[in-house]
């Protein structure tokens, strides 16, 4: 594992030692459990859309698990899997399996970069890549380890395209020392269209912040609605883009 990797590794798994789960899955901050419940509802809707086909799912980079839960109660799969490289994390997740959904749902430490080695192809149905490519300092190569394990991938990241999103990664230690860097949506389309996928849908929504104090949320949340409804406004300063693609 890369020195830059390690450190980004051990900040999140820091969040677990000491407050046993991550910042933005404690639902003690208001502003970090708006922001991630909206973008949960969004990916489960689309999940919604094709419920058979949604039998088997991969969630990648799935930390502490909260999220892959969700879909587990929400969409009801056979099975789901939640894979992360942060060891402590990972360990959290699985202490939190109920015993009567064990094989159901499971939680393993990985490599993305070595997905294709863990995963048979075509082993799932779906693949949930959320808020993970930003992290990564080969975001491409990811993809192609993941290319041929399911032909549909939902992916969820920061909007490259919004400004003030720019400037909280330059800024906030938080973010610096995960490493995290918004990418402009067609960049990302072009790493998936150069592996065999196409854009289905695109969504961009959201304009709160993880972390922000709770007065301000209230006021971003009246205006929301009619900022997401605008085309330009909301490519530019929306948060969240949010992709559905298929294998072509």
């Amino acid at each position: 594992m890369s020195k830059n990797r390690k450190n980004k590794t051990y900040a999140f798994d820091k969040d677990i030692e000491n407050i046993g789960r991550y910042e933005y899955t404690n639902s003690s901050k208001y502003s970090a459990y708006v922001a991630t419940r909206k973008q949960s509802e969004e990916i489960i809707k689309l999940l919604n859309e094709n419920p058979l086909k949604n039998t088997s799912i991969l969630d990648v980079g799935c930390g502490d698990g909260t999220f892959t839960f969700e879909i587990f109660r929400e969409i009801k799969p056979k099975t789901i899997v939640g894979f992360d490289c942060a060891k402590k994390a990972i360990r959290v997740a699985g202490n939190s399996i109920k015993k009567h959904d064990k094989g159901k749902i499971k939680f393993l430490c990985a490599n993305v970069y070595r997905s294709h080695k863990f995963f048979k192809k075509n082993s799932f149905d779906t693949i949930i890549i959320r808020g993970v490519l930003h992290h990564l300092s080969k975001p491409e190569k990811a993809i192609k380890s993941l290319k041929n394990i399911a032909s549909k991938i939902i992916v969820l990241e920061p909007n490259g395209y919004n400004p003030i999103l720019k400037l909280i990664e330059n800024t906030s230690t938080y973010h610096i020392k995960r490493g995290e860097r918004s990418y402009w949506p067609p960049k990302i389309n072009k790493w998936f269209a150069n592996n065999g996928f196409k854009v289905k849908k695109q969504h961009f929504f959201s304009i709160i912040p993880y972390f922000c104090p709770e007065n301000i949320v209230k006021l971003l949340k009246f205006i929301e609605p009619v900022m997401e409804k605008i085309p330009f406004i909301k490519m530019f300063y929306c948060g969240t883009n949010l992709i559905y693609y298929e294998k072509q």
